[in-house]
């Protein structure tokens, strides 16, 4: 059966055109390893924070509005902190995940 406008040749041309290369995929376990570790990071710092009391008096003298800023905040300083080499939870897990792609 011939179907127009496929061969077999452009099939397997479109097959491995649209393959992401092993250089972006291992781009996006990079990004998804540090992401990860940003996440891990404003934990953290969220919890760092209720231990240390921030959230009952605060800064400015707590309310909901520091709340959020303060979680912002956190979230910001994590993804950061995080892009700019972290704690090293991302290389660590990049590594041991580059291994194991098929």
């Amino acid at each position: 059966m011939q179907i127009e406008g496929f061969t077999p040749g452009s099939l397997a041309q479109a097959a491995t055109s649209s393959a992401p290369s092993a250089a972006q995929d291992e781009t996006k376990l990079r990004e998804a390893c540090q992401q990860l570790e940003s996440v891990f990071l404003n934990q953290m710092l969220a919890q760092m924070r209720k231990c240390a009391g921030g959230e009952e008096g605060g800064l400015m003298g707590g309310g909901q509005g520091e709340q959020m800023f303060s979680g912002m905040l956190d979230q910001e300083r994590a993804k950061a902190w995080s892009e700019n080499g972290g704690v090293g939870l991302a290389s660590i897990l990049f590594e041991q995940m580059k291994g194991q792609q098929l």
